[in-house]
């Protein structure tokens, strides 16, 4: 009881504090990261060092490559921050709004304030759904985001692990969608915070205990599934679980588990999982890659290692294969 008091009361103290803060100090995206965003993840970092879910035992190469991850978050973070008010300043309400397609007054900035922030939390996370969604089922994307996918726990520093092209068109696309709505931009910084405090959490290595909240938020109970080694497994799309309720990809413990047996990906073989250049340049290197593996499964025998097509290419790999890692 305890353990889900304190679960609760992090995450909707989080929330609160950062609506506080967006508020307090007049929607300054400096001061935010500041006085909040910086502090929050500094203190979920730590939590998992006093709470862990799993033990903190580090791969060789894995804290190096997520910090190398990270410092390229930031970068693309800058450019995200330009990209805003760069759109924002193009396409003023909207596009639709703008050329007369829709009339101004449907736009969204004319509801009342916190509806437009509802407005571009359920778009964004939306169109994060459909991203990320793609971003496991169509081959080409697959390529990109399998980077994400190949740590073997959850951390909130391995949650930036990801190929920069996979970051930037999987942001720069909800938000562009997001601001064709007509939000304001006070909105869309308020549902950012937001999505930010909850999405920290999905990746967070502490002993949560959520409970009823798990069908509701993509918490790291959840998410960790989406992490299994398992396509069958491999689902939550989304930080708000509506959209996986909606369209069929919500998973809750299947079996009565705790946890995935395995987290990572199908096959392992030749991929850099630890190696920064490594995973940047495995787009290109894909089929290279996938030859090789194919090579060394044909070796090791037909009957008892399954050869692994990209995960969401035009076919599925075997199910019946408990031998290798599969991607999520």
């Amino acid at each position: 009881m305890l353990k889900r008091f304190s679960s609760w009361l992090f995450l909707f103290g989080s929330l609160a504090l950062g609506i506080y803060t967006v508020l307090h100090y007049g929607f300054d995206p400096n001061k935010i990261f500041t006085y909040f965003l910086a502090p929050y993840y500094i203190t979920a970092t730590v939590m998992q060092y006093i709470w862990p879910e799993q033990p903190n035992d580090f791969e060789k190469g894995e804290v190096l490559n997520d910090w190398l991850h990270n410092g390229v978050l930031m970068a693309i973070t800058a450019f995200q921050n330009f990209f805003v008010h760069t759109l924002v300043a193009l396409t003023g309400s909207g596009l639709l709004f703008k050329y007369g397609v829709l009339p101004e007054s449907m736009a969204a900035h004319n509801l009342p304030f916190w509806g437009q922030v509802a407005i571009a939390y359920l778009t964004f996370d939306f169109m994060f759904y459909v991203t990320h969604r793609m971003g496991h089922e169509i081959d080409f994307f697959w390529r990109l985001h399998s980077v994400h996918h190949c740590a073997h726990r959850l951390s909130v520093l391995n949650a930036s692990r990801a190929h920069p092209l996979d970051l930037i068109w999987r942001r720069l696309l909800p938000i562009f969608v997001t601001f064709q709505t007509g939000v304001s931009q006070e909105a869309f910084i308020l549902s950012g915070v937001i999505g930010s405090v909850l999405a920290t959490i999905t990746h967070m290595n502490v002993a949560f205990s959520f409970g009823p909240l798990n069908y509701i938020i993509g918490t790291n109970e959840q998410h960790r599934w989406h992490h299994s080694n398992k396509i069958e497994e491999a689902k939550n799309y989304s930080v708000f679980m509506l959209w996986d309720h909606l369209f069929g990809t919500f998973v809750y413990r299947p079996q009565g588990q705790v946890k995935p047996a395995k987290m990572g990906l199908f096959n392992e073989h030749y991929y850099p999982v630890h190696a920064y250049l490594g995973q940047f340049f495995i787009p290109w290197k894909w089929k290279q890659m996938k030859a090789r593996q194919a090579a060394l499964e044909a070796q090791q025998g037909a009957g008892t290692v399954h050869a692994e097509p990209a995960h969401g290419g035009n076919s599925q790999p075997a199910a019946t294969s408990s031998t290798l890692a599969r991607p999520a």
